[in-house]
């Protein structure tokens, strides 16, 4: 039997004002009211005093290179050099040979680097009135105190783990605590009037059914929001884009996913994410710089939230792909630690600009040596609340197909077809849903865009993809990038491409990628489409997970 909406009776008119979109990531939040030009972008990690010493954790914003292995060394020294050598044998755009300042030149002038101390106060650390911290405030607690720090998101999943705090309640119990802090604080909205505001959460376009029932449950249960909707990540992107369909490819902190996107679906059969994004090419960043005598030789990123700040902004600041800069660049970089001296160096960086994201196109560079770090969307697994899922429908199509149904009545016929209807559609959706990936060969991002477009059924509509490429997030925001990317996508697609124009969208209407998906989500709000799709606290609290077959942008 249909749901019945309780939004159908109001036809009620939805003010931005009172909608929240909560866009969650591994390392920021973009949290703010559908009727703000742009969201808070704020960090999304919550520090908690130790209940019980001994108990630490402190989640960081890096991951670590894996270099455990001298085979692996050994395969990103090897990658390391055939870039280089790529790049030295390179045109600039006026046709000349690109020239590199040798490395050993750039050594000797770091080596040489001593470091200033600046007539700059030096920020203190804080000692916290509460048990919980939120946003920059959580790198600066006085070490002295004994506090963890978690962030609840890592690889586009809720962060659930067996070490402490890496239990599923718990790591709903820091969502809930970080975004009530947030729409106190930076929204103005008291708790108690939750009530009054409606909420659309940006889920990622591969996402865990339990994940998102629990977090469903914490927006309309325990928060007590009026309604919420789920859009998907690239879903959303699209709408704030303004197109009708695209490849998106959106890489994150600590993750990059790729889907095709066509009239506001997100078609299953081509998502695929990959365990890597920003975060690698800043390490990549950093290994190279040791490599030339990088003169602040403490910088531990994986121990000191300081010194992975440090080296985020130097990738911001120096990398590039912009075949026509060459030479090295000259800058000054400065020590911010508190309770000790401002401290600045000058250093020079040259290729090493550009081979450290180079990465995401030979991910041996960062370290990724076998294909172990990629997901897909698999087929859903049964959950108890769900009576009508994916093997109840499937069984049920199976047994509509026997000739047993030739002597049943016309009505129980048409149930049979209107199930059949709805599996086939879900079947030729995740038809050849595995991607071609070679056996223990990590793939670079643009040959698994294409693999997510060859995925498609129809040459028409993979040449719409092809010129319709849009990229998001801010994992790839750097000089020449998209150019770069168009130029290897032509090449591997050259194969199996059935002509037409290779497009790639990276700032749609001059909007910053990193929160294009959070437009998108604020347009849907004016839609008026939007009015069937909102889930209210007491629907949900009577239908629970069963409503989203009905009201869910996506096939749940």
């Amino acid at each position: 039997m249909p749901l019945i909406s309780e939004n159908n009776s109001e036809s009620e008119k939805i003010s931005p004002s009172s909608v929240i979109i909560i866009h969650p990531g591994s390392l920021n939040l973009r949290i703010g009211c559908a009727s703000d030009v742009t969201p808070h972008t704020v960090i999304h990690g919550i520090a908690r005093a130790q209940k019980i010493q001994g108990n630490d954790r402190k989640d960081q914003i890096l991951t670590s290179l894996p270099r455990k292995n001298s085979d692996t060394l050994a395969t990103m020294e090897e990658s390391r050099l055939q870039a280089s050598h790529m790049l030295q044998s390179s045109l600039q755009s006026n046709g000349d040979r690109r020239y590199a300042t040798p490395p050993q030149q750039i050594a000797s002038y770091n080596r040489k680097s001593v470091p200033k101390h600046l007539d700059i106060p030096p920020k203190q650390y804080i000692k916290p009135t509460s048990d919980t911290v939120f946003g920059d405030d959580i790198f600066n607690i006085d070490p002295s105190l004994n506090y963890n720090i978690y962030f609840p998101i890592v690889n586009g999943d809720l962060n659930v783990t067996g070490k402490i705090g890496g239990s599923l309640t718990a790591v709903l119990s820091d969502l809930e605590a970080i975004w009530t802090f947030y729409i106190n604080n930076l929204l103005n909205v008291p708790t108690s009037n939750f009530k009054n505001y409606r909420v659309i959460l940006i889920i990622p376009d591969i996402f865990n059914r339990i994940h998102i029932r629990e977090m469903m449950t914490m927006i309309l249960t325990n928060m007590k929001f009026k309604a919420c909707i789920l859009v998907q990540d690239h879903v959303a992107a699209t709408f704030g884009a303004g197109l009708g369909y695209a490849c998106v490819v959106d890489v994150g902190h600590r993750k990059t996913s790729v889907s095709c996107v066509e009239d506001g679906i997100s078609q299953r059969n081509t998502r695929i994410r990959l365990h890597y994004g920003g975060a690698n090419i800043t390490q990549t960043l950093h290994w190279l710089l040791k490599k030339c005598a990088f003169p602040y030789t403490e910088c531990n990123p994986l121990t000191s939230y300081y010194d992975a700040i440090l080296l985020q902004q130097l990738k911001q600041d120096f990398c590039h792909l912009n075949l026509d800069k060459c030479g090295c660049i000259e800058k000054s970089v400065t020590l911010k630690k508190p309770a000790k001296p401002v401290t600045q160096y000058t250093i020079q960086v040259g290729d090493e600009a550009m081979i450290a994201v180079l990465g995401v196109f030979n991910p041996t560079l960062m370290g990724i040596t076998d294909n172990n770090h990629y997901v897909i969307q698999e087929g859903f697994k049964s959950l108890p609340e769900d009576p009508y899922d994916e093997e109840f429908l499937r069984e049920t199509s199976r047994r509509g197909t026997g000739r047993e149904l030739e002597t049943e009545t016309q009505t129980e016929n048409s149930i049979t077809h209107n199930t059949e209807e709805e599996i086939c559609v879900d079947q030729i959706e995740t038809a050849g849903n595995y991607f071609d990936i070679e056996t223990g060969r990590p793939q670079s991002l643009d040959k698994v865009i294409v693999q997510s477009i060859e995925r498609l059924n129809s040459d028409d509509i993979k040449r719409k993809m092809y010129s319709s490429i849009l990229v998001v997030g801010g994992g790839l925001k750097f000089e020449g990038a998209c150019a770069w990317l168009k130029s290897k996508i032509s090449l591997n697609a050259q194969q199996v491409y059935y002509g037409g124009h290779i497009e790639i969208i990276n700032s749609p209407k001059d909007m910053d990628p990193q929160v294009v998906a959070w437009k998108g989500a604020a347009i849907l709000v004016g839609l008026e489409s939007s009015i069937e799709l909102w889930i209210s606290r007491k629907e949900w609290s009577f239908w629970n997970i069963r409503i989203l077959k009905e009201r869910a942008m996506f096939n749940w």
